[in-house]
């Protein structure tokens, strides 16, 4: 397209920025309601974001009832996925372990079990002493945890799910447009009535906001200021072995790190850095090679036969209260968010499809999403929405 020359104007009935988990989801729920025109823009191509840049972990265990609840039942949704979508999505219950190295995590976790049964969250125990080294003996020879909290979670494999994803959505006539970036939207008055990228403008009755790392900037350009906060997240991933261990580990104290072992017996790992800057970087580093190995030799000693083979990074968009920000926005009809999933957009996203798509075509809101409203930030949020501490980034962490 020359300088100057006027844009193609096309039009669609639903226009989605963001062809990750999150924007083929909902594509992909709604072409369920309903004959529609559905049109996918992705700048990159599908899941180049966050969707193929985290490990694939689908816990139900958290730390407030509501978002257990939500997290437990979109659990379950990935559970269906395989056969919603007519593709292996490599789901398994692998259980997961909350490990806790001082006492002060113990009297935080300790009120959240009984809250973790009575969501429905099954099969949750404290273990201590010898019964926790005989669960995890991954972790023998290491800084000695005081407990760990046992899980029966999940893990999904990201490239499976956008794959079955896509798949479904062209099978259902979703028009996906990969290499095409959403540069702003279109405003007529308050309403928001397209998208424009460098080659057209594409003019929709509803224009959905699924970018998340690029979600603040996106509703910026049609004057929706929201707390988004993008930060990089970085992971490696070790040669092939065998089984060594099943659950994946999770610890928060000194700082927060994960690892787990995959269907195909690579370690998967990673660790937050205090001094992080936010922004929208997906550069690896060696800083985080050396930090992070340093940190599992410290916890987990006997991994250090393994080779790393490659390492990747991807960001959070994270928002003060760490819940999503999903639905439309009143002060700006024909825009709906579907971002903020401060690390959860893998879990979660196919379960908020379900219901954002189901609230779009009828107009009721699912009472599940009341808590992911998104003007909830309209009288403000803290200036610094990151913190370097797990437990303290939510609004009710006392169970």
């Amino acid at each position: 397209m020359r300088p100057g020359e006027p844009r193609a104007r096309t039009r669609a009935d639903i226009a989605i920025v963001g062809g990750g988990i999150s924007g083929l989801a909902l594509a992909f729920e709604l072409s369920r309601r309903g004959q529609m025109q559905i049109v996918v823009l992705e700048q990159g191509y599908t899941g180049a974001g966050a969707s193929s840049r985290n490990v694939g972990r689908i816990r139900a265990m958290q730390l407030t009832p509501e978002l257990t609840r939500f997290a437990l039942t979109a659990q379950r949704k990935h559970a269906r996925l395989s056969d919603e979508l007519g593709a292996n999505t490599l789901f398994w219950r692998a259980g997961y372990a909350w490990v806790l190295y001082e006492e002060e995590e113990i009297e935080r976790m300790a009120p959240l079990l009984p809250m973790f049964r009575d969501s429905g969250v099954r099969g949750v125990r404290l273990l201590r002493g010898r019964r926790l080294e005989r669960r995890l003996p991954v972790l023998r020879g290491g800084d000695r945890p005081v407990a760990a909290v046992i899980g029966r979670d999940a893990i999904g494999h990201h490239d499976a799910v956008v794959a079955a994803y896509r798949r479904a959505c062209e099978r259902a006539g979703v028009l996906v447009l990969e290499g095409t970036k959403a540069i702003d939207l279109l405003r007529e008055g308050d309403r928001v009535v397209g998208v424009r990228t460098r080659e057209a403008e594409l003019m929709a009755g509803i224009i959905v906001n699924a970018t998340e790392g690029w979600s603040r900037e996106l509703s910026a350009s049609v004057g929706v200021a929201v707390p988004n906060t993008p930060v990089r997240r970085e992971v490696f991933v070790t040669e092939p072995a065998h089984p060594f261990m099943r659950e994946a580990i999770t610890f928060y104290r000194p700082a927060e790190g994960w690892f787990n072992q995959t269907i195909r017996g690579e370690l998967v790992a990673g660790m937050t850095a205090h001094d992080e800057v936010p922004g929208l970087n997906h550069d690896s580093s060696l800083g985080f090679l050396l930090r992070t190995s340093e940190a599992l030799m410290r916890k987990a000693p006997r991994l250090g036969h393994l080779r790393v083979i490659r390492q990747w990074a991807g960001v959070y968009d994270m928002t003060p209260d760490r819940l999503p920000i999903v639905g439309p926005v009143t002060s700006r009809p024909g825009l709906v968010q579907m971002n903020g999933y401060s690390g959860r957009g893998f879990a979660l996203a196919p379960l908020v499809a379900e219901l954002l798509a189901g609230w779009l075509t009828t107009g009721n809101r699912p009472e599940a999403l009341a808590s992911f409203d998104p003007e909830r930030f309209a009288a403000g949020w803290p200036a610094d929405v990151l913190t370097t501490d797990y437990y303290t980034g939510y609004r009710r962490d006392d169970g």
